[in-house]
């Protein structure tokens, strides 16, 4: 039985993996599991209602941001450790590789070949990756800054 929603699920062992690179407790990688995986969920359902994946990507780290904010001042941990690793897996690493290998075949054609595709298909995914990543963030940022600070010095 496939369903396109289990891809989600492999969000969780990527923010894992950056989570013990990053030396969280392990008390508190379950919660970056869970994130992970709703951050994706929620980017998946923007995406299936027709939006945009930076519209969808920014209401995942909202989403992230938040909850890892309130989960942070619950258990006396910086909400970072739980934000960044759960963030990790939504770099778009797609829209990044199709820019630099655009990039790539505009410096290996001739001199007389007409290059114009290629430029602007690098330039339309590298600007999509780089709306993405200040779409996470934002989202991830946000929280710390219009969420009271209860807890926090």
């Amino acid at each position: 039985m496939y369903t396109p929603w289990l891809i989600e699920l492999w969000a969780a062992p990527a923010a894992l993996g950056f989570a013990l690179l990053f030396n969280v407790p392990p008390k508190a990688l379950w919660m970056c599991g869970i994130l992970a995986v709703s951050g994706h969920a929620v980017r998946k359902l923007v995406l299936i209602i027709d939006g945009d994946m930076v519209f969808g990507t920014l209401l995942a780290a909202l989403l992230i941001g938040i909850v890892a904010e309130l989960w942070a001042d619950r258990h006396n941990q910086p909400g970072v450790i739980y934000a960044i690793s759960a963030a990790i897996p939504m770099i778009p690493g797609k829209s990044m590789y199709q820019s630099v290998q655009a990039l790539l075949g505009i410096a290996t054609m001739s001199a007389e070949a007409d290059g114009t595709a290629l430029l602007v298909a690098a330039g339309v995914h590298g600007v999509k990756a780089i709306m993405i990543v200040l779409a996470l963030a934002f989202g991830i940022a946000a929280p710390l800054l219009l969420l009271p600070k209860r807890g926090r010095s």
